[in-house]
């Protein structure tokens, strides 16, 4: 519960960030942006999904991004995650199950940038994603001793398939390499709506640390 508490308070401040009103400095004139207003991204993702159960660690995943700026200090993007499998084995006498999941994303994010003279940039995002959950549950269960009318064994083989809709909050500090050439970690975090009781920030959510390579024309 602490962990999620500590989630619940960063996310609270990007979104305070991302409302918040420009500082003196914003509002008056400034030069050309340094940023190309096109960019796109392959992002390496560590991937902690709570959708199921407590996971003993991360899955490896792979992202593609793509985005616009706005102007000097907004922007919109699009970004597609697709993690591995997440795995829970048990092996017991005549038992056996695994249950693995995994869930990919389509996000649709706004961003807030600061320090956008710097070569270290900070960027508050906030948005909606599309998941699609899907759940593969196999294994068996022998409920008595073979005799000599044989085993009474059980085998499964489950498949499920589920779509949901959630809050995602993050924040990225681009690091510029070259003129075009962006450095980017990166965190998101996929909030899921409870189906029960009808609120946001239960125990279903996805924590998502990335570092991409960015691209901007």
């Amino acid at each position: 519960m602490r962990g999620h508490r500590f989630v619940r308070i960063g996310l609270a401040a990007i979104l305070v960030a991302i409302c918040g009103t420009p500082s003196a400095n914003a509002q008056t004139s400034v030069g050309p942006m340094t940023d190309g207003r096109v960019f796109i991204e392959a992002a390496a993702i560590a991937d902690y999904d709570r959708t199921d159960f407590e996971t003993s660690g991360p899955v490896l995943a792979g992202g593609m991004g793509i985005g616009a700026r706005l102007s000097r200090r907004y922007s919109l993007r699009f970004e597609f995650d697709v993690p591995g499998e997440h795995v829970d084995l048990f092996q017991g006498q005549g038992l056996e199950h695994r249950f693995a999941s995994k869930t990919t994303a389509f996000a649709f994010l706004f961003g807030r940038h600061f320090r956008t003279e710097q070569r270290v940039s900070v960027v508050a995002l906030a948005g909606v994603s599309a998941l699609t959950h899907r759940t593969h549950f196999t294994g068996f269960i022998d409920f008595a001793p073979a005799d000599a009318n044989g085993s009474r064994h059980r085998d499964f083989d489950d498949r499920d398939v589920e779509q949901w809709v959630a809050l995602t909050l993050g924040v990225e500090t681009p690091i510029a390499v070259t003129r075009h050439v962006r450095i980017v970690p990166q965190l998101r975090a996929h909030n899921v709506a409870n189906e029960e009781l009808g609120e946001l920030f239960p125990g279903r959510s996805a924590l998502r640390p990335r570092l991409s390579l960015r691209w901007q024309f």
